[in-house]
């Protein structure tokens, strides 16, 4: 297991070059107020569809600052960390970089960042952080990073890094935590964040979760509060398994666990060679398969259109593959997902899929990345002073979804369901206007551009510079 900053794994492959692809990039969207508490709702910027050539974090909007900048920070569910790129950041990848100048209520006395390496450093400080401008907390703790020339930071983490995970190892991490710090404040409606990271709709909520964002039951599995400490994983739950094409299990013995890893490109088995070297898990993809153990899986593609001149991502052969939770089958959509267009790795006339051995030892056994998340709808109840953390999993609304699928009933319900995961819904949807940092700067007045003749533009910065006053008796002097 490698060094990880950020606080969680890197047995991940985030990609190799970078592709330009368009982010489904939106701005802040409302929010919904009830009298105990707000929720927000944020847009997440994802991908149109998963490749091997390319990494692109899932980001969210964050506001920093006091007036706000907005930050689209790479989201990150198995770590805690909340981190930006400074202005003056050192090869930090990204577009949207903190300047602590142009905000008021800025601190910090220079500390360095405990976890800093020589390539991926920077300072403790703390100021207002918020979401969707209703959701604030003042003087929250972050790590302002001041230099990201560290590669493999560079290839998954954008601007900046927003951990959603409270580590019940760590108490002082989750006390300093901003979700912490906004129930603690009963801003919250609720002490859960909804997510949906299919590029359908995808979108992240704070404080409640959205019933229209989701169909079914929502499945609740109580986290591990007591994760191996040595483990690269902490944000473990117990898992029944993963099913072939055949319905069936595939065989893995002992007692299996899985984590949520919202930086991994693939879903991670204890062997991928269990699953790939039985047709009865593959079903009849053309032979053969392609297998690399522990650097890439590959089905013959040539006959997929999208080898004959069509874009996006090819549609067969199927990958079929379910994940198995609390009872319930959560299909992993093939297309998009596990199944990529061909890329440099792969064997010509072939396509990489996104299912690989999970390389570490120590625990979780299954890693659930991007494919898995992609697929399903995701809630987490973050542990509170009476309740332990919980994910939550449901079918996202407008998904290809059978009724027999969506009608599954799980096969326990955690014991303190009635104190933890009674949940209230939101009642109403109050919109909030932000006017941001950069935005402010901007004069509201317009002024005659030299040359131009009539033209009129607004100016950045003209109210600081300084009036010229002109003393005529010096000049006729």
């Amino acid at each position: 297991m490698r060094f990880h900053p950020l606080g969680s794994p890197t047995n991940r492959h985030p990609g190799m070059l970078p592709l330009p692809v368009s982010l489904i990039l939106g701005s802040i969207l409302s929010s919904v107020e009830a009298s105990s508490g707000t929720w927000a709702t944020l847009q997440l910027n994802v991908v149109p569809y998963l490749s091997e050539n390319s990494y692109v974090p899932s980001t969210v909007p964050v506001l920093v600052g006091t007036p706000p900048q907005q930050m689209n920070l790479t989201v990150d569910l198995s770590s805690g960390t909340l981190a930006t790129y400074s202005s003056d950041c050192i090869l930090c990848a990204g577009s949207t970089m903190f300047d602590q100048s142009l905000s008021s209520t800025f601190k910090t006395n220079n500390t360095p960042w405990a976890a800093s390496i020589p390539s991926f450093s920077g300072v403790d400080v703390s100021d207002t952080v918020g979401f969707g401008g209703l959701l604030s907390a003042a003087n929250q703790p972050f790590v302002n990073i001041l230099d990201g020339s560290n590669i493999t930071f560079a290839e998954f983490v954008w601007n900046g890094h927003l951990g959603l995970f409270l580590n019940p190892l760590n108490t002082t991490a989750v006390a300093q935590h901003i979700l912490t710090h906004l129930y603690e404040s009963s801003s919250l409606l609720n002490p859960v964040v909804g997510m949906r990271f299919d590029p359908a709709n995808p979108k992240l909520t704070i404080g409640a979760l959205d019933p229209n964002d989701y169909e079914g039951t929502i499945n609740w599995v109580p986290l591990n509060q007591t994760p191996d400490p040595k483990g690269d994983y902490f944000n473990t739950f117990s898992f029944d398994g993963v099913k072939g094409y055949d319905g069936q299990f595939v065989p893995y013995a002992g007692i299996l666990s899985a984590a949520l890893d919202s930086l991994s490109l693939s879903i991670s088995l204890p062997s991928a060679d269990t699953y790939f070297n039985n047709t009865n898990s593959t079903g009849p993809v053309p032979l053969p398969i392609g297998l690399i153990p522990d650097v890439l899986y590959e089905y013959n593609c040539s006959n997929s259109s999208v080898l004959t001149g069509s874009s996006g991502p090819p549609q067969s052969p199927y990958v079929a593959l379910t994940a198995t939770i609390n009872g319930v089958d959560y299909p992993i959509d093939s297309t998009g997902n596990l199944l990529r267009p061909p890329s440099g790795a792969a064997s010509e006339g072939y396509c990489p899929v996104g299912i690989n051995n999970r390389t570490d030892t120590a625990l979780p056994s299954i890693i659930l990345g991007l494919p898995f998340l992609r697929s399903v709808y995701v809630a987490y109840r973050f542990p509170t002073e009476d309740c332990p953390g919980y994910y939550g999993f449901a079918f996202p609304s407008g998904a290809n979804r059978t009724q027999s699928q969506i009608s599954q009933t799980p096969t326990a319900t955690p014991t303190n369901s009635a104190q933890c995961l009674s949940l209230a819904t939101p009642t109403s949807t109050p919109v909030a206007n932000v006017v941001l940092a950069q935005e402010a700067l901007v004069s509201k007045g317009t002024y005659a551009v030299y040359g131009q003749g009539a033209s009129q533009v607004p100016l950045t910065g003209v109210n600081d510079i300084p009036k010229m006053v002109w003393n005529w008796t010096a000049l006729l002097v």
